[in-house]
């Protein structure tokens, strides 16, 4: 059976549920007094307005005064303890779902649009906040004075009680349907705006290549289909409530209209109080002033609900990786990476087809192959972004299927052929791995690479930007090279990671990971000739299968596939 999402989105987050009883109970004393005041009133009207004692009706008058301020500092109290609860469950959802998602495998992230997934973490946590800033109280308050005022109706005249109600019967069809609409409606319009976000996001991010290729008013025409849609979801949600509200206006109307037909013909026989009629008529408006302010409120609810949905589809991904294999291989082997026939695929088709190879400790390995090859897909599974299809890959002689994710992530290093640099200072990123660990000024006095960073205005202190926007290309890939390589993983995985170096900054980089790792076993996806040259071994991929594994010399005079690649190579350069 299905669990309703909001009894599992209150159980998400058990830190809040004593706060929340807290609040709970002070909201329900704030109730209790707003419900003593119609009686006050009643009183005053019977004793002392119909009977002439102004002395009663101002003694009635100032306990209606003490219990107008009694409530004014008990709702405050209630207003902000929920307030405190919802902030502090948005919060911590957040943070959740922030952890989980850094959890997940990579082929999540390959699967999902980064729009979509940004739009949790911004739009549906901004629709959460809305609702624990605002809606959240209110819908509290407003439950308890409806369940407050029935009882008190009830008290005061049981028969003009049941003809009030009488119409809730079509109140709650009416809402039924309402509900059921709006539902639909509010899930559409978190979907459509995750599609907006994601329109926008590509947009943004792909600036550059629209305008090289004149492509504003397509990008644009492809980006208002979407915002339609989204305005189209938005509509729907506005006709449900303008068709709804006037409905529960009309109910209230009725209602009361009911019961003071019925009550003058009381009043008149003696057997209804004026006062006990205005006090009914004070519990009546208790009753669909809080429904009316529920209905204002359901926006925000449902809203809520449909981003919690969204939160739940991402919780509920299951990290694979993460929770298969618990091993942590020990260093000792000379054999550190083994392919063994290894058959691995993304969907349908597959990309490797049979391959094995060893590479032992300290080797220098690069793979070559032309696009589609399959020289990424092998570095993936040596970083265990993904585990083989069929047969194994083995670190330290312990299958990837057995290893546990931390020992990897603390054992393989990797730079990829776009570089990411955090936003910070430049030595925030080179110590990103091992900030309390790594002593930097003295390392790149060592490695002779200080004199590289002593050109910058504030040295090490010079700031990247975001995604390294305050520095080019080839120096975000010199830093995240280095990175890397102070990060001193047993293995390190270049995936055409020196493609925006100079020849002079790439044989720097070499250098300091010889200086710095003798034992260190690199595996370069190589991108040109200089690469391949300084490898001791290296890996010719065709067409997902192994093709060559050897030094280059040997692969020059016996490798048709190789020397073809090294020819093409060699007009390049």
């Amino acid at each position: 059976m299905k669990e309703n999402t909001f009894l599992r989105s209150f159980k998400l987050v058990p830190e809040v549920h004593r706060p929340f009883f807290f609040a709970s109970m002070v909201a329900m004393v704030g109730t209790g007094v707003r419900m003593i005041g119609p009686q006050l009133i009643s009183r005053g009207i019977d004793n002392g307005v119909m009977q002439y004692d102004y002395q009663y009706l101002l003694v009635q008058c100032l306990f209606y005064f003490l219990t107008l301020v009694v409530l004014y500092f008990v709702t405050s109290k209630a207003l902000l303890s929920i307030g405190l609860v919802g902030e502090s469950y948005v919060k911590s959802i957040r943070e959740k779902l922030f952890r989980h998602m850094s959890s997940l495998d990579i082929n999540y992230f390959e699967k999902n649009k980064t729009g979509v997934l940004v739009a949790r973490m911004t739009s549906d946590m901004q629709s959460l906040n809305e609702f624990a800033r605002e809606g959240a109280s209110s819908i509290l308050t407003s439950l308890l004075t409806i369940f407050g005022a029935t009882i008190a109706v009830f008290l005061v005249d049981v028969q003009l009680s049941l003809l009030s109600f009488l119409i809730l019967p079509l109140l709650g069809i009416a809402t039924k349907i309402f509900r059921n609409h709006a539902d639909k409606t509010y899930w559409s319009v978190r979907e459509w705006i995750g599609q907006v976000l994601s329109s926008l996001q590509e947009g943004i991010s792909g600036v550059r290549i629209i305008q090289a290729y004149a492509d504003e008013s397509k990008q644009l025409k492809r980006f208002k289909e979407v915002n339609n849609e989204h305005l189209k979801a938005n509509m729907q949600s506005a006709k449900n409530i303008a068709i709804y509200f006037p409905f529960l206006e009309i109910t209230r109307v009725t209602s009361i209209a009911v019961v003071i037909w019925f009550a003058a013909a009381r009043i008149e026989q003696g057997t209804l109080t004026v006062g006990e009629l205005v006090a009914l008529l004070f519990y009546l408006n208790y009753f669909f002033d809080p429904l009316i302010q529920l209905s204002f409120n359901y926006d925000l609810l449902r809203s809520a609900g449909s981003s919690m949905k969204k939160v739940f589809s991402i919780l509920d991904e299951e990290p694979v990786l993460s929770k298969t294999g618990t091993l942590s291989p020990k260093l000792d082997s000379n054999s550190v990476i083994k392919f063994e026939n290894v058959e691995f695929s993304y969907g349908r088709e597959t990309v490797l087809h049979d391959v094995s190879f060893s590479i032992d400790r300290g080797e220098k390995i690069a793979i070559v192959g032309e696009t589609g090859a399959g020289k990424s897909t092998i570095a993936k599974l040596i970083l265990r972004f993904y585990l083989p299809n069929k047969g194994d890959v083995k670190f330290y002689g312990e299958s990837s299927k057995d290893i546990s994710q931390k020992w990897a992530r603390k054992n393989i290093a990797y730079v990829p052929q776009e570089s990411f640099l955090f936003r910070g200072s430049i030595r925030d990123n080179l110590i990103y791995s091992n900030p309390e660990k790594i002593d930097l000024k003295s390392e790149l006095e060592n490695i002779g690479l200080i004199d590289w960073f002593e050109r910058y205005e504030d040295g090490l202190e010079q700031d990247v930007g975001e995604r390294g926007a305050n520095v080019s290309a080839g120096e975000r890939q010199f830093i995240a090279l280095l990175r890397a390589v102070l990060a001193r993983r047993q293995i390190i995985v270049f995936d055409e990671a020196t493609a925006n170096l100079d020849i002079e900054s790439e044989s720097s980089i070499l250098d300091a990971t010889d200086t710095l790792l003798d034992y260190q076993t690199s595996v370069v996806i190589a991108h040109r000739l200089e690469t391949i040259l300084n490898a001791e071994k290296i890996l010719v991929m065709s067409e997902g299968k192994l093709v060559g594994f050897d030094n280059h010399e040997t692969l020059l005079a016996n490798n048709e596939i190789y020397q073809q690649l090294f020819s093409a190579w060699n007009l390049v350069n």
